[in-house]
């Protein structure tokens, strides 16, 4: 059964706004509430720790059946709190899906959809965040991150106290005309991140009465610019359980993700040491996959900036006070459940707007049931870093939607190249069966059109919008630039009667149709 995906926003006189007020008095009283007879009683609301991992597969991960190798403190977390065996990222691209995890929403309602152009690929500064929302709670918000493209670059330090993050500065390169940044010194591997974690963690263990979000970004597996030392390397390097020699890609992956791995338990041991544990929600998720050797087989395509089950099935482990250990939950969910979910634990009221994630706390424990409908999206066709769609055009705008049981990947401006997997059977989306079930196609188009997410036009540029030199530098952490976006010819149509044209979205009548409407058209890079 296919659960709402858009909670409405609680209405003043709520249980829950009356939570929040509790929540601000006890703050105000040195968190000390009023019971009923006017005598205090203590609160305590818990740290919060949120890590991220850049472009890990679920499937690489032991605790989710991997065998690639261990990765022992993953599988720690998953044995001490619960884990989601279906989780699904809304995107493959960095700063698209951690907004996407920050505000609870998909990418068409927060508004960050793409790397590098005239605009949309800053979060706006009133959209509400997990960080906003425990700072308004009284929290003590930090962040300390890997990589580049979580910076303030793209509007990720809104409500921190404490932001360990890379504010690059655009410079000319030496010999060349571009401009961009050092590459190798605005990223980091996971031990100095862990480093850094560790000394803020021992320095809020010592104050109680105030309560702390972190936010941890990791990069590691994303690209091969820092990668572990030497002895490192050959200690870790290992078959991934075919017991035949690898290509390198998947080796380098794989050692990668080991050695984070290392690091993360060294985080965990910190946590642990510190008196944390038991007054600590801990969540670890990521913002996408890689496609990898196995994807260049299924799919065509060994990176991400796609939407298969390489890049979009990803992890998400909860733990801590009043989570259930060691459970496993079957059903599809979204990254974009994480954000009301750590709130929910937290006790704090739920964002003032309404978003498309849920509180998985019912799932947690075993009273919720049934698939949450994911989404997900690339305007690869008007993203300056998107040069990958020169070698696969089909790719240039997608469109995703699963129910659990179905995944649609719509493509607009080629519908003939559009995909249709039976997950329910075809878990790996080796099969495309779309001319096989059009009654599901239609039905998937349906809840696209009712979403609108479409882009058909370039985004406009903002003034001061520093796009071109932002392409530059995240060309040189992997992602292929495109000097011009390609130009679309748009129109509208129906999901039953795809014969018909319209101008305007809306207008068409036919019946079947419902006055639902479609993005299609032809686009040229």
């Amino acid at each position: 059964m296919n659960q709402s995906s858009t909670p409405a926003a609680p209405a003043h006189g709520s249980p829950l706004l009356s939570t929040a007020l509790s929540a601000t008095l006890a703050i105000a009283l040195g968190g000390v509430a009023l019971t009923g007879c006017g005598e205090p009683q203590e609160t305590r609301r818990p740290n919060v720790i949120l890590i991220t991992l850049d472009t890990v597969r679920a499937d690489f991960l032991s605790c989710y059946g991997s065998s690639s190798g261990q990765t022992p403190a993953v599988d720690s977390l998953a044995k001490a709190g619960t884990l989601f065996e279906d989780a699904a990222s809304s995107s493959g691209l960095t700063p698209a899906s951690h907004a996407t995890i920050l505000t609870g929403k998909f990418q068409y309602n927060h508004g960050l959809r793409v790397l590098a152009a005239g605009s949309g690929f800053r979060l706006d500064s009133d959209q509400e965040t997990l960080t906003t929302a425990f700072k308004a709670a009284g929290y003590r918000t930090a962040a300390i991150h890997s990589a580049f493209p979580v910076s303030s670059f793209f509007g990720f330090d809104e409500g921190f106290d404490d932001f360990e993050s890379f504010n690059a500065t655009i410079k000319k390169k030496k010999n060349d005309t571009k401009v961009g940044w050092d590459v190798k010194k605005y990223q980091r591997r996971s031990d100095e991140t862990t480093r850094m974690a560790v000394e803020w963690l021992e320095g809020a263990a010592g104050n109680e009465d105030q309560p702390f979000f972190l936010w941890l970004h990791y990069w590691d597996p994303h690209d091969q610019v820092k990668m572990p030392e030497e002895a490192d390397f050959a200690r870790l390097r290992y078959d991934p359980g075919t017991g035949e020699l690898q290509d390198e890609q998947t080796v380098n992956y794989a050692v990668e993700l080991r050695y984070q791995d290392e690091h993360l338990q060294t985080l965990l041991d910190a946590i642990d040491g510190s008196g944390l544990t038991d007054h600590t929600l801990v969540a670890l998720t990521a913002d996408h996959g890689q496609g990898l050797s196995d994807g260049m087989r299924k799919h065509r395509w060994g990176m991400h900036r796609m939407l298969y089950r390489e890049q979009t099935h990803v992890p998400l482990i909860v733990r801590g006070p009043g989570v259930p250990k060691g459970r496993r939950v079957p059903d599809q969910v979204r990254t974009a459940d994480l954000a009301p979910t750590l709130l929910d634990y937290a006790g704090l009221d739920a964002f003032a707007e309404p978003i498309d994630g849920m509180s998985l706390r019912p799932w947690i424990n075993g009273e919720g049931e049934g698939d949450l409908v994911a989404y997900g999206e690339q305007i690869n066709g008007y993203d300056h870093n998107a040069g990958m769609r020169k070698f696969r055009p089909d790719a240039a705008f997608l469109y995703m939607v699963s129910d659990g049981e179905w995944k649609l990947i719509y493509k607009p401006h080629m519908p003939n190249m559009s995909e249709l997997f039976h997950v329910g059977v075809d878990p790996l989306e080796e099969r495309n069966v779309i001319a096989d079930h059009p009654d599901v196609v239609v039905h998937l188009l349906e809840d696209l059109a009712e979403r609108n997410p479409w882009v058909t036009a370039p985004f406009p540029v903002e003034q001061g919008a520093d796009a071109a030199a932002g392409a530059d530098a995240l060309g040189s952490l992997g992602y292929s630039a495109a000097e011009v976006e390609g130009s679309g010819d748009w129109w509208w149509t129906c999901p039953v009667h795809t014969d018909v044209r319209e101008t305007k979205r809306g207008r068409h009548a036919v019946d079947g149709c419902n006055r639902i409407m479609i993005s299609m058209g032809r686009w040229s890079d």
